[in-house]
């Protein structure tokens, strides 16, 4: 599910800029596909953080600032990371970091949002593995 669109992107980065990043057959417009895919990844890694915790399908549309200029900062990565994926200008990847940070705040519940959280009735979320077991299952099978 996208969060943002071309609209509210242009907000926070201008449409030549958006042109520069996007049209790679040099026709002078924004290429909505290359947008839309950028957008597309930047909204799925931001539920891929969220979406324990919150009910991210009932999040309203547009999102609060703070969580817009999240997915604005990681569609703009991404644009200039397909771009110039070997000379990423250090300003957009310190921007990409932070709007990552803020989502790990987010998720460790460090941020609070007041949007819709997920029911929590019944569920445990555990961080064992079979690996972290100090006894194997034929050990305490013998006791």
């Amino acid at each position: 599910m996208a969060y943002i669109n071309q609209e509210i992107l242009e907000r926070y980065i201008s449409g030549e800029e958006l042109t520069r990043l996007t049209d790679d057959n040099n026709n002078g417009s924004v290429n909505i596909t290359v947008l839309d895919e950028a957008i597309n990844v930047a909204s799925n890694e931001f539920d891929n953080y969220l979406r324990d915790i919150y009910d991210t399908l009932q999040f309203p549309f547009p999102l609060p600032d703070m969580l817009t200029q999240i997915i604005v900062d990681i569609t703009i990565y991404n644009l200039y990371k397909r771009r110039y994926r070997l000379d990423m200008p250090e300003s957009i990847t310190k921007i990409y970091e932070t709007a990552i940070d803020k989502l790990s705040k987010i998720s460790r519940g460090e941020i609070q949002l007041t949007l819709p959280k997920k029911s929590t009735a019944g569920f445990i979320k555990i961080n064992k593995t079979d690996s972290d077991r100090l006894f194997s299952r034929e050990e305490l099978d013998k006791l």
